[in-house]
């Protein structure tokens, strides 16, 4: 078995705390954020159901890097959005994944490692 160290970005290094709190690098958020190549954003969205397939796709259609996935990290607990999103995020040829904040975190690093290219939604 070949094992490949994976080097990855510290500003991309992403940690959840149970106490409400995102932390990417060094900054701290208690506010739902949406990570985008690299790029950190505060969104207008205060809960999960807020969300819809145009703020996806808008994002998607004015990107220079189109993500091969976009995961939903929904707090403590996970949900799950409507299937119309992901069905619209197929047509684009982008994945949608729901999760807890903390598995989503992981995932988006293990992804970064592989050099993929992901963007996340994120509450605390």
């Amino acid at each position: 078995m070949k094992i490949t160290e994976n080097h990855i970005d510290e500003a991309a290094s992403f940690f959840s705390s149970s106490q409400g709190i995102l932390q990417i690098g060094e900054q701290t958020y208690s506010e739902p954020i949406c990570w985008q190549d690299g790029k950190v954003s505060i969104i207008p969205q205060t809960t999960i159901e807020e969300l819809n397939e145009q703020i996806f796709i808008s994002a998607i259609e004015i990107a220079e890097n189109r993500p091969e996935v976009i995961i939903i990290g929904t707090g403590e607990k996970q949900k799950f959005l409507h299937p119309k999103i992901a069905a619209a995020l197929s047509a684009y040829g982008v994945g949608l994944e729901c999760m807890n904040t903390a598995s989503a975190c992981r995932t988006l690093v293990l992804l970064q490692g592989e050099g993929r290219s992901a963007w996340a939604w994120l509450w605390p």
